[in-house]
């Protein structure tokens, strides 16, 4: 009888543990579904619009290539990069990059060497494209803190609450940081807490300064205090930080211009004597000990740019 009751028992306290687990997932799927239909992805919810207007034949081919999976790398790298495309549409995107230099390719070389090189170039040319946007994107984003936090401080002291000033620098701020807040406003308003969507922000836009931030402002939230005097000391510690970065920039600028000239300047001169006096070049290009010496020069020049390269990269 005893066992009996107690496998009842058991029985019970699962149910209601599995049912919990239950509710909690379907609220969870209940509000990402809301959020992505009425959220987008990456940009503002108009340039997205505007996207899908303009390019509906990527949106078809990345229709049609669903059912290859891509990846959360790739998805994350999209969103950094603020472009409003998704994984499918990206690859469809590549595969004609594929398509377009393979026919540029064959037109000037009518080669098979030629057609199977550009097959990497033309796959990798978008995702090149991708990271240096992504790369510029994040550096504005630093310039543009310093106003945020200055436009969110003034709305507080003027007496708008927290979500409205972060609505006035979504109104007030271009892409990265307008839209981006944007996005977090609309999802605090379907039902994401605050801290949360703080945090997947950050996530979206990996930068030091605006962690930091965000950490500051969660603290404040949940232990109290003057947000706009926290705001304004870290607009003066970021804006401290622009100068030191901005003084460093001038400081290198001549070690990168050194590394590219001498790094180009015995490239050039053996391209120009090859070029212009062959007979004065042909032994290196023909004599073993010729081939040789070519190559540890190239390995040589590379080292030597490495090295540069490692002294004038200077974190702040």
């Amino acid at each position: 009888m005893n066992s009996l009751l107690v496998i009842v028992l058991l029985m019970l306290v699962s149910t209601a543990f599995f049912y919990q687990l239950f509710i909690r997932i379907v609220k969870r799927n209940r509000l990402k579904d809301r959020i992505s239909r009425f959220v987008p992805a990456g940009g503002s919810e108009e340039a997205k619009t505007k996207g899908r207007q303009k390019f509906s034949l990527i949106e078809t081919a990345g229709k049609g290539l669903k059912f290859i999976p891509s990846r959360k790398k790739t998805e994350v790298l999209l969103q950094q990069a603020g472009v409003s495309l998704t994984g499918p549409e990206f690859l469809a995107v590549r595969i004609g990059s594929v398509i377009i230099t393979a026919g540029v390719f064959w037109m000037f070389s009518d080669s098979l060497v030629a057609l199977t090189a550009a097959v990497p170039i033309g796959f990798f040319i978008p995702l090149i494209y991708i990271k240096r946007k992504r790369t510029k994107r994040l550096q504005l984003l630093t310039y543009q803190l310093v106003e945020t936090l200055g436009t969110m401080a003034n709305s507080l002291r003027a007496g708008f609450s927290f979500m409205q000033a972060m609505q006035m620098v979504a109104k007030e701020m271009p892409d990265p940081l307008g839209p981006e807040f944007g996005r977090v406003v609309r999802e605090v308003s379907l039902g994401r807490p605050t801290a949360e969507a703080l945090h997947r922000m950050s996530g979206r836009l990996p930068n030091k300064e605006l962690e930091v931030i965000v950490q500051g402002i969660i603290a404040q939230r949940e232990s109290g205090g003057n947000l706009a005097e926290l705001l304004l000391a870290m607009e003066e510690t970021i804006s401290g930080r622009i100068r030191v970065l901005d003084e460093l920039k001038t400081l290198v600028s001549q070690g990168k211009m050194s590394s590219w000239i001498i790094t180009l300047l015995p490239v050039g001169l053996a391209l120009f004597m090859y070029t212009f006096n062959y007979e004065y070049m042909s032994i290196m290009v023909e004599h073993p000990l010729g081939l040789t010496l070519l190559f540890f020069t190239g390995v040589s020049i590379l080292i030597g740019w490495f090295m540069i390269q490692k002294v004038i990269r200077i974190e702040v």
